[in-house]
């Protein structure tokens, strides 16, 4: 073999280990320009107050509202979708979940003359992203990293910011005066009179909703992307009446891709 071809090969071989930076093939994770997930675990949860002694029907249990659900620890992340990503220095992080949601609220009043009553259902499903490290830490995500209390839409759950995917309070009174009999001349008369109102309000929604969340500048390294899911439900009667809270989540997607931001990208 000739000089002139030695050189050539050997020209080759340095260009190609120079096109392929070093960390690509560290920790046996390739280098990441997108990814996806799904997620099918249905969960849910029910809160049930009642003070009505009447025929008021209140569902057993969530499972019994959301077919095929497993019943959820309230106000928990509840982690339903992760893949892992190789990322480089100057790469950020756009993830974009999509989860379908379900709430059911039901409240009915149950009101005599001379008084009043409020029965008031509450349901909520939130979401939240996080990148974790090697060494087990987690970076969130954009806007949660810049949620506090009294921003709408931010939400917190054991310790941890989230988005409000899907919340809805349903309250529902009734007041019913003091009952009067009088006569045709208008006059009031000796007697007595008593009835009793009964008002019920039930509404199931199912929707599908995406939030955007964002990882500027993440750093080089290999990461566990992780989407998580949160259930929350509450019920309160004054008075007499039944108030019933459910939320539940199910189907859902992802997709993550990694992006490099305009120079000195910031919020």
């Amino acid at each position: 073999m000739s000089n002139l071809a030695s050189k050539t090969i050997v020209a080759a071989l340095l260009a190609g280990m120079c096109a392929a930076p070093a960390f690509a093939q560290s920790n046996g994770t390739p280098s990441s320009k997108a990814t996806a997930d799904i997620n099918t675990l249905v969960k849910c949860t029910m809160t049930a107050v009642t003070s009505d002694d009447g025929d008021a029907v209140i569902p057993a249990s969530c499972v019994n509202l959301y077919t095929g659900a497993e019943v959820a620890t309230e106000n928990e992340w509840i982690p339903i979708m992760e893949k892992p990503m190789k990322l480089s220095n100057s790469q950020s992080l756009i993830v974009s979940p999509s989860l379908v949601t379900g709430l059911y609220t039901q409240t009915r009043t149950k009101t005599s003359t001379n008084s009043t009553s409020t029965a008031q259902a509450m349901g909520g499903v939130y979401l939240r992203a996080v990148l974790v490290d090697d060494a087990g830490n987690e970076i969130v995500a954009a806007p949660l990293s810049s949620c506090a209390a009294g921003i709408l839409g931010c939400q917190e759950v054991d310790g941890g910011w989230g988005v409000q995917l899907d919340t809805r309070i349903q309250t529902l009174t009734q007041s019913l005066s003091t009952c009067t009999v009088m006569d045709m001349t208008g006059t009031t008369q000796i007697g007595t009179c008593d009835f009793t109102s009964i008002i019920d309000l039930v509404l199931n929604t199912t929707s599908a909703h995406t939030f955007n969340f964002i990882f500027p500048k993440v750093g080089q390294g290999v990461y566990t992307l992780k989407i998580k899911a949160a259930v929350a439900s509450d019920a309160s009667v004054i008075g007499s009446g039944t108030a019933v809270g459910a939320a539940a989540f199910g189907l859902g997607s992802m997709i993550a891709e990694s992006v490099r931001f305009v120079h000195d990208f910031e919020f």
